[in-house]
């Protein structure tokens, strides 16, 4: 089956008509404890390293999202998700290849241990884009929430494995920027 050709916008902040119709792919792709609060995406977009994207189909519809962190040594893929009905026809394949060829340095995607099929299937699926797992590292996500839990993620990376100091600069910089901003408080 033929893909349809899809076109990638930069979307501007959370009052973004764009934003808000991606949101629904955001809540039905990811488990509720790996989600920012649409609340905490404000903080976000002011990052300049933060870059949140669409991708439309040939009618406007919104039919996929990427929310990368963009790093001098690494990108880090917070989010991507492809609306089920796009799912097995190449869009993801197209989408992932495109941030690859854009980024030289590594790319870095956290996923569920593959314990089950579903998370076995997604692991797949990253391998055969050139994505290696690493589990040479025990990773722990934090909570996003102060009533969270910290919860095992298995991380991978495009083409190599981690080495040491890309790791450690990863995880301080996710721990300190991404996952910070959702435990702000502004009053």
């Amino acid at each position: 089956m033929k893909s349809e050709p899809l076109t990638k916008r930069r979307v501007a902040g959370v009052d973004d008509p764009l934003f808000l119709d991606s949101l629904d792919i955001y809540r039905t792709s990811f488990p509720v404890h790996e989600q920012r609060r649409i609340q905490d995406f404000p903080l976000a977009f002011q990052n300049p390293g933060f870059c949140y994207e669409v991708f439309l189909n040939g009618e406007g519809r919104v039919v996929a999202m990427l929310v990368t962190w963009r790093r001098e040594k690494f990108v880090y893929l917070e989010y991507f998700a492809v609306d089920a009905s796009l799912r097995g026809q190449g869009a993801g394949q197209r989408i992932l290849e495109e941030l690859r060829d854009a980024f030289p340095h590594k790319v870095i995607l956290e996923i569920d241990p593959p314990e089950d099929g579903i998370s076995r299937r997604r692991l797949g699926f990253y391998q055969r884009h050139g994505f290696v797992p690493n589990p040479q590292f025990d990773y722990i996500h934090p909570p996003y929430t102060d009533e969270g839990e910290p919860f095992p993620l298995l991380l991978m990376t495009h083409g190599d494995l981690l080495d040491e100091e890309t790791y450690r600069s990863f995880v301080d910089f996710h721990h300190r920027h991404v996952v910070a901003l959702s435990l702000i408080h502004i009053s």
